[in-house]
């Protein structure tokens, strides 16, 4: 269970906060604010609504990946959501209007998705891979540029989870 939860997480960075493996920690942070922000209706907010449904397919086949104990497909599924996230940031930062912190902490994201995919690469077993994403996840900048993200979702945008 330890893994699944840790890969979760490794997931979120995905986008996991603001857009897709960054985006991921946005969505638990907005989870718990009310539904609507201040412009639920905004580009940024239906782009990031639009992306909570692929972050948990993501979630569930890197689960699956580990859970098979098969490293390359665990590497394959990760770089694959580590590709998928650089891309939601990309179509964050083009739809304009994203205040200049948010911009520089979607950037962070994206220099630390190259950090994660080299670590990713590198790794040659499942608990390497792990170790090396967590550590990534620790470092104090991190923290501070998830925390800018989602405050600002959770502003904007309240809970980013699509509705059924």
């Amino acid at each position: 269970m330890r893994r699944s939860r840790v890969l979760l997480r490794v997931c979120a960075l995905g986008l996991g906060v603001a857009v897709a493996l960054a985006l991921a920690p946005m969505t638990v942070a907005a989870a718990k604010t009310a539904p609507t922000g201040t412009n639920r209706g905004s580009a940024f907010c239906k782009l990031l609504v639009s992306q909570d449904s692929v972050d948990q397919k993501y979630a569930t086949e890197i689960e699956s990946a580990f859970t098979s104990g098969n490293v390359a497909t665990a590497r394959a599924a990760v770089l694959s959501e580590f590709s998928h996230g650089v891309e939601y940031v990309d179509k964050a930062l083009a739809v304009g209007r994203v205040p200049a912190s948010v911009q520089s902490a979607l950037k962070y994201f994206v220099t630390l998705y190259g950090q994660e995919k080299v670590a990713v690469q590198k790794a040659s077993t499942l608990a390497a891979m792990e170790t090396a994403l967590t550590a990534l996840s620790k470092a104090p900048k991190y923290s501070k540029e998830n925390q800018t993200v989602s405050t600002f979702v959770a502003t904007l945008c309240g809970s980013i989870t699509a509705t059924t």
